[in-house]
């Protein structure tokens, strides 16, 4: 006993002397945040991903800039700084100022709803706490190249779009489809532009596919085919300024004439000199390339307006009339007109690591922040207040589908003075489950005005308003189906609202509805149930009620929601039955169950066979006689002394192809009672349906 003792005092020792340095490590990786320059509210965060991720090394970018300052500073002027109208968002996130919102409406800013986002909807995407989670702290990552990255990792990132594991294929100046080359994809053109321009392989592919990323090459920038800019491309949408087209523009080179000049419609490959009709044209007629031959280069005229491009006449030029400032591989071309896929992207590249060389990250790039940059709070790459966290989810999923999301990366996120307090939400969970509805609670923010609700709809997330306290029930749902829920909290001081950083995401399936119109018809041994079927659901279940438990017990299934009767057989004859029916969804393999219906009683057919006959018509014999009916293994013959049949009582088996037999009794000059009940007869069991009537007989 004592040695017993001795071994469990040795293992508490060993147990408790460990359990200071554990919390020796936590405490000293915070410690080393903090010693870094990290504030409390954003080191918790850091520290969970340090525990999952411990090769990620994260830094802080100590702006000292004043937290509001920054904010409004970015918002000078409001226009720079675009969010989309949309189910996403609710009015807090648009600018209502006399400017941006004008008799009743937002101004729309830019194509496609984009209009100007509040100070609410800047700061939220500005505050780097919103985002310390491990699916949008890449925006913070280093956008700079290394040798880690791989051609698989970029795959993973392009999947879903038509680029993927693609070669590359596009429409020329001239309308024709080419293949770039035999060999040559698009993840291969990535890698190249990364590693020659110096940025991350990761960062473009994920921005790429946030510009212009989708099934197919449709996109203004990426179809080839927008007019007047066929042939021309821009990836990465630099220049887009007010719309894509505005970046087919910039890709083309901005040629114009710089003197007054023709416009020849033919050119002479003998002569090597243009023909035709010739059009005068002005200085400063804005016009893109298609190819060129000697001194000439064939182009397409257009003109711009508030309307947007309009395409003009195509003809040949001469090259030294033509403004080519932004073409070519000097220091303001990179290599433009850009009419390939391959240049657009592999100059781009060059362009954005030139152009951003102090905004080494997908934040920076959106929030020009860093002190080290000669043009903070402008110079930045996009007006999508929203798009630095999106391209970060798209390099995260990339990431993932790679299996490289442990490898060491490096984040570098900035700090301000006198930030608000943290008000993010934890431990969001679902509650409660109906078939319309799901409840959900979550923890409680101290000092807050309310939670803003979220949930996702075809895969995309819709604002499902606000409530005061902790908890909500979020109803109009469809049954049977599976849903993601997210919560944050917000503090609204008058006019000023801010909002905190959404919650973990929590994901409920809906239970079927109830089944209604059960209704039943019987056969001898069987019950066919009908319902009104529930598309969405997996399939039915049946229940059966037991008298001997007073309860409903599971019976067996019907698989498909479309599903909407079902034959049970093997059931007794002349019996009572009572069935209910309910819809489920199998969900991770397991079952969703709905409410029961309502119950329907059924009784199944007797199958009494019609005894037409009993007679004696010779010496110790009785001739019977009954109607044949089908679906059974044959008939049993019952006679006797006694009309209850409980003693002197014989009986005989005849096949179902009989209706008639001939009984010998032992007796004469007495009185039988005879009888006749269908049988059938399984591998398991044997079912007898009930007698028929009774006929007496007097024998011969």
């Amino acid at each position: 006993m004592k040695k017993t003792l001795s071994v469990i005092l040795s293992f508490v020792i060993i147990i408790t002397s460990a359990l200071p340095c554990l919390y020796a490590k936590a405490a000293s990786y915070e410690d080393e945040l903090r010693s870094k320059g990290f504030p409390d509210s954003y080191i918790q965060k850091l520290s969970q991903l340090h525990s999952k991720y411990p090769n990620w090394i994260f830094e802080p970018l100590i702006t000292n800039l004043d937290w509001q300052y920054a904010v409004n500073s970015e918002r000078n002027p409001h226009s720079d700084q675009l969010i989309q109208k949309c189910s996403l968002y609710d009015s807090s996130m648009y600018c209502s100022c006399n400017k941006c919102y004008v008799n009743g409406s937002y101004v729309v800013q830019e194509a496609g709803g984009w209009v100007s986002a509040s100070e609410n909807a800047v700061a939220y995407y500005m505050d780097p706490r919103n985002w310390l989670s491990e699916e949008y702290i890449f925006q913070f990552e280093s956008t700079a190249y290394d040798g880690t990255q791989t051609k698989a990792g970029v795959e993973a990132i392009l999947k879903g779009t038509w680029m993927y594991d693609s070669l590359i294929t596009y429409c020329d100046t001239f309308g024709n489809v080419v293949l770039n080359d035999s060999s040559t994809k698009y993840s291969d053109l990535i890698m190249k532009a990364a590693n020659d321009s110096g940025m991350s392989a990761y960062y473009l592919a994920s921005k790429i596919k946030q510009e212009n990323g989708g099934a197919t090459a449709s996109a203004t920038a990426v179809n080839g085919k927008t007019s007047p800019f066929q042939g021309i491309y821009n990836y990465f949408n630099i220049g887009a300024y007010t719309g894509a087209s505005d970046g087919l523009a910039w890709a083309a080179g901005f040629l114009k004439t710089n003197k007054k000049t023709n416009l020849y419609s033919g050119y002479d490959y003998t002569s090597n000199s243009p023909t035709g009709a010739a059009t005068a044209l002005s200085s400063g007629q804005y016009m893109t390339y298609i190819s060129e031959v000697g001194n000439y280069y064939l182009v397409r005229l257009y003109s711009e307006s508030t309307k947007g491009y309009s395409e003009g006449a195509s003809g040949y030029i001469l090259k030294s009339d033509v403004r080519t400032t932004y073409t070519g591989n000097t220091s303001s071309g990179y290599g433009r007109p850009w009419t390939s896929p391959v240049s657009a992207v592999y100059y781009g590249a060059k362009y954005i690591s030139n152009s951003f060389k102090s905004q080494t990250s997908g934040y920076l790039q959106k929030f020009n922040v860093n002190p080290a940059s000669s043009n903070m709070f402008s110079g930045e790459y996009m007006k999508n207040v929203a798009a630095a966290s999106s391209e970060a989810l798209t390099t995260y999923n990339g990431y993932k589908t790679a299996n490289i999301l442990g490898i060491t990366k490096k984040f570098t996120i900035p700090v301000y003075i006198n930030m608000p307090d943290d008000i993010s939400v934890s431990n969001l969970a679902v509650t409660s489950v109906g078939d319309t509805s799901v409840t959900l609670g979550w923890g409680a923010v101290d000092g807050v005005t309310g939670y803003q609700l979220q949930r996702t709809e075809n895969g995309q997330w819709i604002d499902c308003g606000t409530v005061a306290q902790p908890n909500a029930v979020i109803s109009g749902l469809s049954s049977c189906m599976e849903y993601k829920f997210r919560v944050r909290a917000y503090i609204q001081n008058g006019a000023q609202i801010q909002s905190g950083a959404f919650s973990n995401e929590v994901s409920a399936t809906t239970l079927p509805s109830q089944v209604s119109g059960v209704t039943a018809s019987s056969g001898n041994t069987t019950v066919t149930l009908k319902w009104n079927s529930i598309p969405s659901a997996s399939g039915y279940s049946i229940y059966i009620y037991k008298a001997s438990t007073k309860k409903y017990k599971y019976y067996k299934d019907a698989s498909g929601g479309a599903t909407s009767s079902i034959k049970l057989t093997g059931l007794k004859p002349n019996t009572q039955y009572k069935f209910k029916v309910l819809a489920y969804n199998t969900v991770n393999g397991a079952k969703v169950k709905g409410l029961r219906s309502s119950a329907v009683t059924v009784k199944t057919k007797n199958n009494v066979v019609t005894l037409n006959s009993a007679k004696s018509s010779k010496s110790k014999r009785i001739t019977v006689k009954w109607a044949k009916i089908s679906g059974i293994s044959g008939y049993e013959v019952m006679w006797s002394t006694s009309s209850k049949f409980k003693s002197n009582f014989l009986s005989v088996k005849v096949g179902s192809s009989k209706a008639s037999t001939t009984l010998k009794t032992s007796q004469s000059k007495k009185s039988y009672y005879v009888r006749v009940r269908a049988y059938k007869k399984t591998k398991s069991k044997t079912t007898y349906y009930p007698w028929s009537k009774t006929i007496k007989v007097k024998v011969k």
